[in-house]
């Protein structure tokens, strides 16, 4: 039986790559939180330090932290996957309770060595596959894979820019596997849209930053990268409530 059950029961799982959003996530009921450096990259590693305080400051709270060196594609070289192990070993000290992860060939297909040597790493704390499963070649046969090597779940925006687009995907993949893997489905999922993609996907668990731009951030004068002086987005408490209320059980 995967995560996410009984039937009735809709989870929420927000991203998050700060301690204000954090804070904010909790604070307005999130079952779980992914943790992430660089949300703006799409979510990187986090730091050993930022998990270690997450843990401290709430004992209780689930967090999965992400596995991802650099942004772009998901093919990765040996010393990267050095680099991931040791992340997956330092940040299982830090009181990680799960990894996010994803791995794929240079032709799209599941990069199965990659992907047992983070799950025999993370052991025996769970493994999702994360939305590398959008860009590969044949998402049936990539997640039939996933589920053989032992990830627990998968996140999905159904191989679209948004999981309203993948709507279609995600509900099949959701019938044809929901009682081997929890199907999350994530990308733009809002408060103003969960309702009709529970009922469009059928799906347990729902994957949001639940994030607005943050106002009056003074910023440098000088950029120290090209994405340094971008907006900065935080998770709001309202946001993570009122989709916390429109997943509660009727």
């Amino acid at each position: 039986m995967t995560e996410g059950r009984p039937e009735d029961h809709i989870k929420l799982e927000v991203c998050i790559d700060s301690f204000e959003s954090a804070a904010n996530a909790i604070a307005g009921g999130a079952d779980r939180l992914e943790v992430c450096s660089s949300l703006q990259l799409g979510g990187l590693t986090p730091s050993v330090g930022f998990v270690s305080v997450l843990r401290y400051k709430y004992p209780d709270t689930p967090l999965y932290c992400m596995i991802r060196q650099r942004p772009g594609n998901f093919v990765y070289t040996e010393d990267e996957m050095s680099a991931n192990m040791e992340d997956v070993e330092w940040l299982k000290k830090a009181g990680a309770t799960g990894f996010v992860f994803g791995a794929l060939t240079t032709v799209g297909t599941l990069d199965r060595e990659a992907c047992e040597t983070i799950i025999a790493t993370a052991r025996p704390l769970p493994v999702t596959f994360h939305r590398a499963i959008d860009v590969a070649y044949d998402w049936k046969s990539c997640l039939e894979e996933a589920i053989e090597v032992g990830f627990k779940a998968v996140l999905t925006s159904g191989q679209e820019p948004s999981a309203l687009d993948g709507v279609h995907i995600i509900r099949e993949m959701q019938e044809l596997y929901k009682d081997k893997i929890d199907i999350l489905a994530g990308c733009g999922v809002n408060s103003s849209n969960v309702a009709n993609l529970v009922e469009w996907t059928k799906c347990h668990w729902y994957h949001a930053s639940a994030s607005v731009l943050k106002k009056n951030v003074p910023m440098n004068k000088v950029s120290m990268g090209k994405q340094d002086n971008q907006p900065i987005r935080i998770t709001t408490v309202d946001e993570v409530r009122m989709l916390k209320e429109t997943l509660a059980p009727v």
